[in-house]
């Protein structure tokens, strides 16, 4: 009759030790793709990142990373997430976004976009 939560659905902590929580899927405009996109994998952050979801570095003190405005990894350079935000990953090309309710959203880009940007001045996906 009724399914199961599978624990990452429940919010309980994802192998890295974050807790996650899973929300519905929505529609967004993800400025990679160039044109309004599904987000079928979306989430809230329960708490802060404790560990870097990109090179998988270990914070000692995370506090001291969110006193910034937009936290990154001091390794790898990689966008934090906030605790209480809403993201998504666009189902066209798998970029990340910051998806708060009555904002455009807000693009996370990940390492080789990161990269782009620095060598084009703009995100973009390598082909």
């Amino acid at each position: 009759m009724f399914r199961k939560k599978k624990p990452q659905d429940a919010g309980t902590p994802t192998p890295a030790g974050q807790e996650i929580t899973q929300v519905m899927a929505q529609q967004a405009y993800c400025r990679i793709c160039n044109k309004h996109q599904n987000f079928s994998r979306c989430w809230v952050r329960a708490r802060k990142v404790r560990a870097c979801t990109c090179c998988k570095a270990v914070f000692e003190a995370p506090e001291e990373l969110y006193k910034s405005n937009l936290p990154r990894c001091p390794r790898c350079e990689e966008y934090l997430e906030q605790p209480g935000f809403q993201y998504g990953l666009c189902d066209g090309c798998g970029t990340k976004y910051e998806l708060m309710q009555g904002t455009q959203p807000s693009l996370l880009p990940n390492l080789k976009q990161r990269e782009a940007m620095n060598k084009f001045g703009k995100a973009t996906i390598p082909k």
